[in-house]
């Protein structure tokens, strides 16, 4: 009985541990207005990925305020994600255009990346809609290396992964948003543009810690029921 009791015991440490690793991969958010990240030289960091050298560029948008558009960084089920969210429209009466770019930079601290891709949330009632992405090497304009093109009459709103072969451990990337009205006018908005990276989460060190302390009580007890099991 005493045995089944400690060998209990291990497997709950274990899943203690194993449960504190996958709360802060599937919970962890870090979060800033663009406009913040933009004029202060901001960045976002989250496991080992961090996302920085943000900036902006709107033209003709009858809706968009950098303050009130929120960059998130997070982590779900392993899978990094860097979002904007706000209202970015442009409402027209006739025929007319918008712009909006986007630049950051995500470097990753512990490997490569291998794997980038992206998607949106939008409408376009009278109009057209393309989020283009360029990634490049070694700054921006430099060597492309992944391109993806979304619109509004695609069948969804995500795109293929697109591979970075090799990988690297800093990209440079760089959105634009084309809005367009016809001529008898409308309303294009997006509410929301991914990026995703389909790298591993690394588990921050006080996890592995926090999971190693939890199992050291039940080293030397495990190395006893072993030895008794052996034994008889």
């Amino acid at each position: 009985m005493k045995i089944l009791n400690k060998t209990t015991m291990l497997i709950v440490a274990l899943g203690m541990a194993t449960a504190i690793q996958t709360a802060q991969a599937s919970l962890s958010t870090t979060t800033d207005t663009l406009a913040d990240l933009a004029a202060n030289g901001g960045s976002l960091t989250i496991g080992d990925k961090t996302f920085s050298g943000f900036s902006y560029n709107s033209s003709g948008l009858t809706s968009f305020n950098a303050a009130a558009i929120m960059v998130t960084a997070s982590i779900v089920n392993g899978v990094y994600a860097l979002t904007w969210g706000g209202n970015i429209s442009l409402s027209s009466g006739g025929a007319a255009t918008a712009d909006l770019l986007l630049n950051y930079v995500v470097t990753a601290n512990a490997g490569l990346i291998t794997t980038i891709g992206q998607s949106y949330t939008g409408t376009a009632i009278g109009g057209t809609l393309a989020v283009t992405e360029t990634v490049a090497a070694g700054g921006v304009g430099g060597p492309v290396i992944a391109t993806s093109q979304l619109d509004i009459t695609s069948s969804n709103s995500t795109g293929p992964q697109l591979t970075v072969n090799p990988g690297r451990s800093t990209l440079y990337v760089t959105k634009d948003i084309v809005f367009g009205t016809t001529e008898n006018g409308g309303l294009v908005s997006i509410s929301q543009v991914t990026q995703t990276f389909t790298q591993t989460a690394v588990p921050e060190p006080s996890t592995v810690v926090a999971g190693a302390l939890l199992l050291l009580p039940f080293g030397v007890s495990t190395l006893r029921i072993l030895r008794k099991s052996k034994l008889s």
